[in-house]
């Protein structure tokens, strides 16, 4: 039985972004911003295919909204541009183009087509606003930027967002830091805001000429959570080497990777501070500093899992400073985390190798031609960089997972072996290896390797759920340790109480004991939190069936077959159906 994807708890990649955004501070941001539900999300733009052939101007519209919600905003944008100028003049029709021509990065469309909508609208929704605002910040017309962000709502993700923007504006138009921190003062009513008022009020000192209050106002965003941040470090560092403070920039990247030695980034850059390379501030003016908030509040978003909210937002930032290589990557990975693989990737190699970003760039194309099933290109790219980092195994544990993610589990077992061996000190970050080669080690027949790996990294991270799910669940299907596994399994749901496959495996170890009513209660509620998952729904209708209710175990069956099970679990389940169940055996209790 599969249970590779079930019980992972997902891809290298995922949480990268936390590179780029304000680290700790983030997740508590997700749950006090009142994010409203935006319009589905388009894509960026698919750039190479052939503009659409002319067509009515609903036909047009048809085709915008179905290329929108396959997430090919690079079409939709060419069909909104097709359509009859009716339609262009339309409102709702207008809206749609925007966004599209935003996610899109077709910002001179997007611009004109803001300005139709003001004009039709007369106030003018917030992208239009927004639009508008910042290609005026870019022709340094701040008060004009001023005078359109003036009539956006501050409502929403904007709570946030505007203060910063208003700042800038007002930096801009007249030269007073002190009037432009005036307009911070509605963000000190929310604690989870404290360290992007504290960062941009460091960013915005800087840019204004005052060396001394930003010295202080960095000082202050170190003493918050937000220094977990790659961001946080890059850009205090970047402002301590500017003004003659070497110890303590170096300093500052060293208590960056104390607390993350793994980062890539992190190591390149101190490798360009101590090579006494150039450094030109990440910020040095009122638009880049709007750049800045842009990407700031977009890194939020996509850890709070909104993507269709983060993506237009990271396009906007790439726009307003687009040789910025953290502005980049930040798109890149929205655009891979809400399934615009191919956008991501293109994204992701405009990063160059002169970038501290592109190590973490070319591993985020790698996993991201995965979700292509563009296995052997990834695997190339990793093998690559393997070879330039001989030090390195973060390319070779990630070439696991792409072997894994193929069901090639002795070539995923190659890999970790790999990796494993250039870890000079196991320690407990290390012990995500640990489960991923146990997985692959179980899945290839090599259990022994497999219980030792997963017992090795619950004492790494003692009581880590997804580990005692996995050897739970695995010594369970093996009639093994069947009292320790409900234990463990017990630990687990009471730490992911809505995770659908550790209820899952716990109403799996009811049922190979033959406590039927409880499983079948443990099953359902499976079901309910994983509604899709072809295996649970098959455990359900077996639980049914021995709990006498046929008909029921029947339409679990049905829907599991509907659901899309692998081959072998499929033949099973349609034997179920034919035959039922047989005769239950119970398993001796250890």
């Amino acid at each position: 039985m599969d249970r590779t994807i079930r019980t992972c708890e997902g891809r290298t990649r995922l949480g990268l972004l936390r590179a780029v955004g304000l680290g700790a501070a983030l997740p508590a941001l997700a749950l006090s911003l009142a994010v409203a539900q935006a319009a589905p999300a388009s894509a960026e733009g698919r750039t190479a295919a052939a503009p659409p052939a002319a067509t009515t101007a609903w036909g047009a519209y048809l085709s915008a909204l179905h290329a929108s919600r396959r997430k090919d905003s690079g079409r939709a944008s060419a069909y909104f541009e097709t359509a009859a100028p009716e339609a262009r003049n339309r409102l709702r029709f207008l809206i749609l183009a925007l966004r599209s021509h935003v996610l899109a990065g077709r910002m001179e469309r997007a611009t004109a087509a803001a300005r139709r909508t003001v004009a039709l609208s007369g106030g003018g929704p917030t992208m239009a606003r927004l639009v508008l605002a910042l290609h005026a910040a870019k022709q340094e017309r701040f008060g004009a930027a001023q005078d359109h962000l003036d009539r956006i709502a501050h409502d929403s993700v904007m709570r946030l967002l505007l203060p910063l923007l208003r700042a800038w504006m007002s930096l801009g138009r007249h030269k007073d830091p002190d009037l432009a921190l005036d307009e911070h003062r509605d963000l000190e009513e929310v604690v989870q805001f404290r360290p992007f008022r504290l960062l941009h009020r460091a960013h915005l000192l800087d840019v204004a000429g005052r060396p001394q209050r930003a010295a202080e106002a960095y000082a202050a965003v170190t003493a918050t959570p937000a220094i977990g941040s790659l961001r946080v470090a890059e850009t205090r560092s970047n402002f301590l080497f500017r003004t003659g403070d070497a110890a303590a920039g170096f300093e500052t990247i060293d208590r960056f990777l104390a607390v993350n030695p793994d980062s890539m980034t992190g190591r390149l850059l101190r490798a360009r501070y101590e090579a006494d390379a150039p450094v030109a501030p990440p910020v040095g003016s009122p638009a880049d500093g709007a750049a800045e908030a842009l990407l700031n509040v977009a890194s939020a978003l996509n850890l709070a899992d909104r993507p269709e909210q983060a993506l237009p937002l990271a396009r906007l930032a790439v726009w307003m400073r687009p040789r910025d290589a953290a502005s980049a990557f930040a798109l890149g990975t929205v655009l891979d985390g809400d399934g615009r693989h191919r956008d991501a990737i293109a994204v992701f190699r405009t990063i160059g190798s002169g970038s501290v970003y592109n190590w973490e760039a070319r591993k985020s194309a790698a996993a991201a031609l995965v979700e292509l099933e563009r296995y052997d290109e990834s695997s190339a790219i990793l093998e690559k960089m393997a070879a330039e980092m001989p030090g390195r195994f973060d390319a070779l544990w990630l070439l696991g997972n792409v072997h894994r993610s193929r069901s090639a589990f002795a070539e995923a077992v190659a890999a970790y072996d790999r990796a494993y061996e250039r870890i000079a000190d196991i320690a407990p970050r290390h012990w995500n290896l640990l489960y991923a080669r146990g997985i692959a080690l179980e899945r290839s027949g090599q259990w022994p390797r497999a219980e030792r790996d997963f017992l090795r990294a619950l004492k790494l991270n003692p009581g880590q759920p997804y580990v005692l799910n996995y050897l739970a669940y695995s010594w369970v299907d093996r009639g093994e340790q069947l009292e320790r596994a409900r234990g463990m399994l017990e630990e687990a749901v009471r730490k992911r109480p809505n995770d659908g496959y550790i209820v899952d495996s716990v109403g799996w170890v009811e049922y190979r004991l033959g406590n039927f009513e409880a499983a079948v209660r443990h099953l359902e509620r499976a079901t309910e939190l994983r509604p899709h998952d072809p295996i649970i729904n098959q455990h359900l209708g077996d639980a049914y069936w021995r709990a006498g209710r046929r008909h029921e175990a029947r339409f679990q069956w049905r829907r599991a077959l509907w659901l899309g099970p692998e081959e072998a679990e499929r033949k099973k389940t349609e034997d179920r159906l034919q035959n039922g169940l047989p005769p239950f055996r119970p398993i001796r209790r250890q």
